[in-house]
């Protein structure tokens, strides 16, 4: 998968699942009594770009660490080589951030990894 698929399939999941902050998703139910499994419950930034990566809101893979230092760059955050996530992390948290806020960057992000 390409970056700019990735970032994409980010912002869907963002769109589908709902946006969170304080960690990588917070447990939600279907509305009917069911719990959502995890990949299926509200994200932050870095939760929906694992999502999109490995299909699970924690990330694991060495991939992520490579997406999310290419996200951080292209979104301007401030940060220190070794810690991308936590400055996504940051960012997603602020209190006025909003799903819409991280929607469109995962989109500008795409549009200028394609």
């Amino acid at each position: 998968m390409t970056l700019s698929e990735i970032y994409l399939k980010a912002a869907e999941v963002i769109r589908t699942n709902g946006h969170y902050k304080g960690a990588y998703y917070g447990w939600g139910e279907s509305g009917v009594g069911i719990t959502l499994a995890p990949a299926e419950c509200p994200v932050c930034t870095a939760g929906a770009l694992s999502v999109a990566i490995s299909g699970q809101p924690v990330p694991t893979s060495d991939e992520f660490d490579v997406v999310a230092l290419d996200f951080a760059r292209r979104t301007r955050l401030p940060f220190d080589l070794n810690w991308p996530t936590i400055a996504i992390g940051d960012w997603n948290d602020d209190p006025e951030r909003t799903a819409a806020d991280v929607i469109a960057a995962l989109e500008l992000a795409a549009k200028a990894a394609a």
